[in-house]
């Protein structure tokens, strides 16, 4: 069985620099909502394919308004990585 490369969350600065650019470049904003993926990769920022897939899935499924208003201008991109622990602890007394 193949090992997997372990995902790795991209660094603040490359998050920052791509937002930068997508804020002054309509055409890259443009190319990003057509393929994240590929503009991801060529910023620097490796997601994984399934990331890459679920950014791709929720800009497509955006309506023609918003995508306008989605080109217009990036407020801000968030790229994150969100772990859960959940511990439950069942304790029995009986009398």
């Amino acid at each position: 069985m193949a090992k997997r490369a372990p995902e790795t969350v991209p660094s603040a600065e490359k998050l920052k620099s791509l937002q930068g650019r997508l804020n002054k470049n309509k055409k890259l904003r443009s190319d990003f909502v057509r393929d994240p993926g590929t503009v991801l990769r060529a910023g620097g920022i490796e997601l994984g394919s399934a990331k890459e897939q679920q950014i791709a899935k929720h800009l497509a499924a955006m309506t023609a308004p918003q995508r306008n208003a989605f080109e217009a201008e990036f407020l801000r991109i968030r790229v994150g990585v969100r772990i859960r622990i959940r511990i439950r602890v069942s304790i029995g007394i009986t009398l």
